[in-house]
């Protein structure tokens, strides 16, 4: 199944399911990769979590750690933050880890309209939230649909950033490309096209479909064993953030604007990521000084698969902040 840019706007269901596969459990630290399945990591000292109550809504939060301030941003739409963890807790050993669910998504408040979801409102959820949190500059993470979102807050809010990181994410639709082939199981390929080509249903519905094509989301379309059953016990999906997600797609393009991004950058990307993101250069030579990282061994989840060398790129990258 390949999906170009035309058979998307006609569907208008593609780049939702960019993010929805990660929330394993367990994880590692420094010295090798994770083998699936593996013991959880303990939780990390002085973690805290809670509500707070941002634009007139509640979002669920969690951090962790102490020093520079890193916000994790996930994407789906329709997922929540666990996906992120355990794997980026060893990073809370010399930074403060803050993840979060956005509205709608997760344990977060759920509009009585996703009409409300939009990347201005969703952006200024994430610069109202770390106020709250007492959070002055931070380093922002924006994975899959979740760097549109970065994208967004670093052009609206660059003075809150002191650095941005963008994972296998896009700045718009014209770059998304379909690994071909594909890989996987004819059954797989099926349940996926299913999510591509048309809305869910209900929350359940977007588990169900979500569950049976996953296994395509990681490198050669094999995930390690057990991760996928793991995801889906702690996901807390949301159907209507799915569908609202892909309706964001329809004039998504922000390339004409990454000149003007002046925050340190770094991009990455899993070399066997189903979306191939066409040209998956344009982010870093269209953003000043940005650097490239892509991760050999990885699908659509570098902090997932291969979670040591991830958190050794994050470390560089803090590490060569301006100070």
């Amino acid at each position: 199944m390949t999906i170009s840019r035309r058979n998307f706007n006609a569907a208008g269901s593609i780049f939702s399911v960019l993010t929805l596969a990660g929330c394993g459990g367990g994880g590692s630290g420094e010295g090798g990769n994770a083998v699936w399945p593996i013991a959880p990591s303990p939780a990390p000292k002085a973690e805290t979590s809670g509500f707070a109550s941002v634009n007139g809504k509640n979002l669920y939060h969690v951090s962790s750690g102490k020093g520079v301030p890193i916000v994790f941003m996930h994407g789906g739409l329709g997922l929540d933050h666990q996906y992120f963890r355990p794997f980026i807790d060893p990073l809370a050993d010399h930074a403060r880890i803050v993840c979060y669910d956005q509205l709608g998504q997760g344990k977060s408040d759920r509009p009585a309209s996703y009409d409300e979801l939009t990347l201005e409102r969703m952006s200024a959820d994430c610069n109202a939230l770390t106020k709250a949190l007492g959070i002055d500059k931070f380093v922002l993470v924006g994975h899959s649909f979740g760097g549109f979102v970065a994208l967004d807050f670093a052009l609206r809010f660059p003075d809150r950033l002191s650095g941005l990181v963008l994972s296998c994410t896009a700045a718009d639709t014209a770059s998304f490309v379909q690994r071909n082939p594909v890989g996987g199981t004819p059954d797989q390929q099926a349940a996926l096209g299913q999510l591509l080509t048309a809305p869910v249903a209900s929350d359940e519905d977007l588990r169900k479909k979500w569950t049976a094509g996953a296994p395509l989301y990681y490198n050669n379309a094999t995930p390690p064993p057990g991760v996928i059953a793991d995801v889906d016990q702690r996901t807390i999906y949301s159907g209507a953030a799915f569908n609202r997600g892909n309706q964001l797609l329809a004039d998504y393009n922000f390339v004409s604007r990454l000149s003007s991004i002046n925050v340190p950058t770094s991009v990455n990307y899993g070399s066997g990521d189903i979306w191939r993101f066409g040209d998956d250069e344009k982010l870093a030579k269209n953003i000043p000084g940005a650097a490239l990282k892509y991760f050999a061994n990885s699908g659509h989840w570098p902090f997932q698969e291969e979670p040591a060398e991830f958190i050794r790129y994050m470390r560089s990258f803090i590490a060569r902040l301006p100070a």
